[in-house]
Order: structure tokens, then C-alpha cells, then sequence
């Protein structure tokens, strides 16, 4: 825990550096197939409790846990020191903190809960001191992208006494066209940050750990999803297929063998590795959406022509079988590439729609964002 006369504040962070972020630090999680496996993402964001938090081991860490895009929980304890000028102690207060993000996808609005709780005081400071707890935050691409809403005061203050069991929440909110890009993007990084007072003396500001947030107005997510919302966005979601769902299990097995047995698809290559598969340490897919730019609609017409290519070198069963290619049409990993990473086969066409339906309701109900990376999970 950082500590300083004045609460820190972040530094910006663009989206490219949040996608970076969250590349680097590994974290993902598995997207089940669906609208009501999606519903059920929301509800449980919205429900998360304290006691569900701090019993995750895996969200005690600086980074937390991000559960899911609207989710995120994180647990720790605090501990604000005042030192004399020879160094040693003379007052401490030592709490626990609990922290609840909840996303959202119909409003670019986030609610943080704040939970404390193991207040332990010493030397001068005891339940009559002040404690004070101020958010911290940086917007991108201008300091006014995200604000700090619905809180009585920032900085909030009140006894060591009444922390033992406190409950706070606020707000960071990005207004429409604060953002950039078509899609409206906006960044927040957010900190927290805390002091107390007392039998003479005052701590300086502890700062703990930083966390991000991305804002969109995106039209990208088709008309069964709102166009704005926000998402916790330092993690590489997974989207998942079961070959077991027999309404899609033609693409499942495509995918599963693309991803696992590269070397039985066509077309044949040696020493084909197909990107998507980030729990074994490949290379995430990127989602390119046709209609975001000139650049888009050239991938996605090198995707066509490719895919279409080298479904002519197979035979197919019958009229009711679609060409099927891996990775998506909609990804820029795609046939277009032309490094022959891909492949291509026929499955029963009603399965490969259903599939395809499936992949793009997973797009908007956890908006994903064109040029946004994920991976894909087949059981």
C-alpha cells in the first residue's frame, strides 16, 4: 500500500493499454452459450454479496477478481500508520476492506460497494478518531469520461468506531460522447484511498490497489441490446461451446478439433497452430465488426473469399449443409490472413446458424466490442 500527504490519483488509461492489461495479467473466464446463460451473468453480478466475495481466495489479490464483464470482487486488508519523525509507530489503524463492482449493460454506470470491516486501532487512535475514504479516478481520453456520482461526499469521513461494520457504495458514471471512436469508448482507472485523524495526529493517504472500467454507446451489438453499458474490462473473456448441445454439435466438434487436433482439419498444413485457444497459452481471436470501418470490411471480404475458396476443395453431403470455417468470419484471424491457420468443413446447416447466432448473441449480451480479443473453449 502506497502512502502520500495527498491521495493519489491514476494515471490514464487508454483502451488499447486496459486490452493490454488484461492480456498480460492472464485473468479470463468462461462465457456459456445463450441468452439465459447471459441473464444469468447480470442476475448474479447484481446479487453478489459480501460473504460470496471474501470467500473467494482468488479475488485477495491487488488485481481482484473479474467474475464476469459486469462482475468484479475484491478483498484485503488496509492499514493507514502514523510514524514519528524517527520512525517508529505512533498510531495505527489496520481494516479489511471488501470491495463490489457491478457493470451494466443497458447504462454507462457502474456501483462500487465499499465494506469494512477487522477494524483494529492503536497509539493515538482509537473509535473516536476520523477516517476518512475518497475515490481517486482518471478518465480516458479526457479527465471528464468518468465521474464519481452518488456519494454523500468524496471525501467520506467518520469514526474509527463506525468502520467496524460500514457500508458505502458510489458511482462512476461516463457521459455519451465523452468516449471515442465509433463505438464511443471511454476509460476509467480507480482507486481508493484512505487517512485518519486523531489524538494529535494524522495519517498520510494509503492508496491501494487500481482497478479499470470501460464505457460504450457502441451500434455493434445488434438491436436486442442496449447501445450503451459498461463493462469491467481487464480480463480476456471466453466464449464456450459443448459438443454434447446436439443444436450445435456439428460446429462444436469443428472447433474442438481446430483447436485441439489442428493437424486433422482442412486445409491440411504442416505445423498448423489455429489461434483461440488462450487456456494453452495460443493467441486470442479478435472480433472485427464488417461495418466499423473501410479496414473491417476488407478483412471480412478476404474472410469470404478464403473460406469460400477453400470450401471448394471439399465435397458436400447434401443441400443442407453450410460450409462452416474456424476462426469465425467475424474475427480478424480469420481465412483472409492467409497463412493457412484456419479451417473449413461442412456441418448440418440448421446447427452452423444456430451456432452463429449463438457467437453473436454473445457479442452483445457481454459486449464485445469490435477489435476486442477473446477465447474460445470447447468441452
Amino acid at each position: 500500500m502506497q502512502t502520500s500527504e495527498t491521495p493519489a490519483v491514476p494515471e490514464p488509461s487508454s483502451e488499447a493499454d486496459e486490452q493490454k492489461i488484461a492480456r498480460e495479467s492472464g485473468a479470463t473466464y468462461v462465457a456459456e452459450s445463450g441468452g439465459t446463460a447471459a441473464s444469468k451473468r447480470i442476475q448474479a453480478a447484481r446479487s453478489l454479496t459480501k460473504e460470496q466475495c471474501r470467500a473467494r481466495s482468488d479475488a485477495h489479490s491487488a488485481e481482484g477478481k473479474v467474475i464476469n464483464h459486469f462482475s468484479f470482487c475484491r478483498w484485503g486488508y488496509n492499514t493507514a500508520i502514523k510514524l514519528s519523525g524517527q520512525g517508529a509507530v505512533e498510531g495505527m489503524v489496520r481494516f479489511r476492506e471488501t470491495e463490489i463492482g457491478t457493470g451494466s449493460d443497458n447504462m454507462r454506470d457502474a456501483t462500487i460497494e465499499v465494506h469494512t470491516d477487522k477494524v483494529v486501532s492503536s497509539g493515538k487512535f482509537n473509535d473516536s478518531a476520523m477516517m476518512s475514504f475518497e475515490v481517486t479516478r482518471a478518465g480516458w481520453p479526457s479527465a471528464s469520461s468518468c465521474q464519481v456520482t452518488d456519494i454523500s461526499s468524496n471525501p467520506f469521513t467518520t469514526t474509527v468506531g463506525d468502520w467496524r461494520d460500514e457500508y458505502i457504495a458510489y458511482g462512476l458514471v461516463s457521459a455519451r460522447g465523452s468516449g471515442t471512436g465509433p463505438d464511443d469508448i471511454a476509460t476509467c482507472v480507480y482507486q481508493h484511498n484512505w487517512k485518519v485523524t486523531g489524538g494529535g495526529a494524522t495519517t498520510p493517504w494509503s492508496s491501494g490497489p487500481q482497478s479499470g472500467l470501460r464505457f460504450d454507446s457502441s451500434k455493434s451489438l445488434g438491436s436486442n441490446f442496449y447501445d450503451q453499458g459498461v463493462i469491467f474490462d481487464r480480463v480476456v473473456p471466453t466464449f464456450s461451446y459443448d459438443r454434447a448441445q446436439a443444436d450445435t454439435a456439428g460446429v462444436a466438434n469443428h472447433i474442438y478439433d481446430a483447436l485441439y487436433r489442428p493437424q486433422t482439419t482442412y486445409p491440411s498444413k504442416t505445423g498448423k497452430v489455429i489461434p483461440g485457444d488462450i487456456w494453452s497459452g495460443k493467441r486470442p481471436l479478435h472480433r472485427n465488426w464488417t461495418n466499423f470501418d473501410a479496414a473491417a470490411a476488407e478483412v471480412a471480404r478476404k474472410n469470404r473469399n478464403a473460406k469460400d475458396a477453400a470450401c471448394r476443395g471439399l465435397s458436400r453431403p447434401n443441400d443442407t449443409y453450410q460450409c462452416d470455417e474456424f476462426p469465425f468470419a467475424s474475427t480478424k484471424e480469420g481465412a483472409g490472413v492467409g497463412d493457412g491457420n484456419f479451417s473449413v468443413r461442412y456441418v448440418p446447416g440448421a446447427e452452423n446458424e444456430q451456432a452463429g447466432r449463438e457467437l453473436g448473441s454473445w457479442y452483445g449480451s457481454d459486449r464485445v466490442l469490435h477489435n476486442n480479443e477473446y477465447g474460445i473453449y470447447v468441452n
